[in-house]
């Protein structure tokens, strides 16, 4: 899942509100507007554009979880995104055509060369850090069951924690070295997404609590198309 910015630009005076529809599909379905579809209100913005409103939303692909899970290493459109708003302009309302956008999915690999870390973060973001995109990254040779374990709470944890996470650690110690992770970026074909990657020692909720460390691009973050 992962936030995405939607514009629109009002065409001209008299536009009272905006509501933006949409839902997902398969590439090779059709959209359903009957189920499963979401509606949004665009919001004006405060910048020097009259006229200019956007939202954000929360988009889940429209994919089964072991297709999600399986870390596919080819990149390309995974899923198609339908919209189209529908405007009240002085107490009448009306609809524009329906849109629709490839969503694409970019694999990023990282390594850590002390092989000292239980997880990766990857945090993403397609719309110049506005919104910010927290996801697991997948350890290679980890067995599936293990990849996606909840952080370890602040407090002490339980014992069945303590028992999963101690389990995962001893197949984490007879990988070789160094431990090779590797996140989705999801988002629109051709959008330029800023990342930057976390590596966890002791698997909680903070990363400024405890001693991981960023892996940065110079100081800043990497940046892809999509």
């Amino acid at each position: 899942m992962f936030f995405l910015r939607k514009e629109w630009q009002d065409p001209e005076d008299g536009i009272e509100t905006v509501l933006l529809h949409w839902t997902t599909s398969r590439l090779e379905q059709e959209p359903s507007w009957r189920r499963a579809r979401h509606t949004t209100i665009m919001m004006p913005q405060p910048t020097s554009r009259p006229g200019l409103r956007a939202c954000s939303l929360w988009v889940s692909p429209p994919l089964a979880p072991s297709r999600l899970l399986s870390m596919e290493v080819e990149d390309g459109p995974r899923f198609l995104l339908h919209s189209f708003c529908e405007v009240i302009q002085r107490g009448r309302s009306w609809s524009t055509e329906v849109t629709n956008q490839a969503i694409r999915t970019r694999t990023v690999t990282h390594s850590d060369q002390s092989a000292e870390c239980t997880q990766a973060f990857l945090y993403y973001s397609l719309d110049a850090l506005a919104h910010v995109n927290r996801v697991p990254m997948f350890l290679q040779g980890l067995p599936l069951k293990y990849q996606c374990l909840p952080s370890l709470p602040d407090h002490p944890p339980r014992l069945d924690e303590q028992r999963t996470w101690a389990r995962r650690y001893r197949f984490m110690t007879r990988l070789p070295a160094p431990h090779t992770f590797q996140g989705q970026i999801w988002g629109p074909a051709h959008t330029r997404a800023l990342y930057a990657v976390y590596f966890s020692r002791q698997g909680t909720y903070n990363p400024f609590s405890e001693g991981g460390f960023w892996l940065l691009d110079n100081g800043g973050p990497w940046e892809v198309t999509l």
